[in-house]
C-alpha cells in the first residue's frame, strides 16, 4: 500500500498549494464568497488525503486489498474533484456544474464508507504482532 500512500500524500500537498494560493487571493480581494471552497480545499484535498496517506504508510498489513485499492482511489478522485466542483458550483449555478458538484461528493462519501469498513472489518490492521 505504499503506492497509495505515497501519491495521497503527495496530492495532499498540491491541494494545500492550492488551498493556501486561494486563500491569499480570498484576503487580498475582501472577496470571502470562496470560503467554502478554499475550506473543503484544505479539509478534504489536503487533511484528508494526507491522513489516509499516513495511514496506509503506518499500517502495511491489509488483508482486503481490494477494498483500500478502491478507497485510495475514490478518495483520490472524489477529494481531488469535489472541492474543486463546489468552486465551479458557487461560481456558474447550473445544472452541469450542480451534477459534477454530487457526483464527486458522492464518489468521496465512498472513499468514507470503505475506509470505516477498513477500520472495521480487516483483521490485519489492527492484528497483536507480539502474539504471531
Amino acid at each position: 500500500m505504499l503506492f497509495y500512500s505515497k501519491w495521497l500524500i503527495r496530492i495532499s500537498a498540491v491541494y494545500a498549494l492550492i488551498g493556501a494560493m486561494l486563500g491569499s487571493d480570498i484576503a487580498g480581494r475582501k472577496d470571502y464568497t470562496l470560503v467554502p471552497g478554499h475550506a473543503h480545499i484544505l479539509v478534504v484535498g489536503w487533511l484528508t488525503l494526507f491522513a489516509y496517506g499516513i495511514f496506509y504508510y503506518v499500517f502495511k498489513e491489509i488483508g482486503m486489498k481490494k477494498t483500500a485499492k478502491l478507497h485510495a482511489w475514490s478518495s483520490l478522485i472524489g477529494g481531488g474533484l469535489m472541492p474543486l466542483s463546489m468552486l465551479l458550483y458557487y461560481k456558474m449555478e447550473n445544472t452541469f456544474t450542480m451534477i459534477t458538484f454530487i457526483t464527486s461528493a458522492s464518489i468521496l462519501l465512498l472513499g468514507i464508507i470503505l475506509f470505516t469498513i477498513l477500520l472495521f472489518f480487516d483483521k490485519k490492521i489492527f492484528q497483536d504482532k507480539s502474539n504471531v
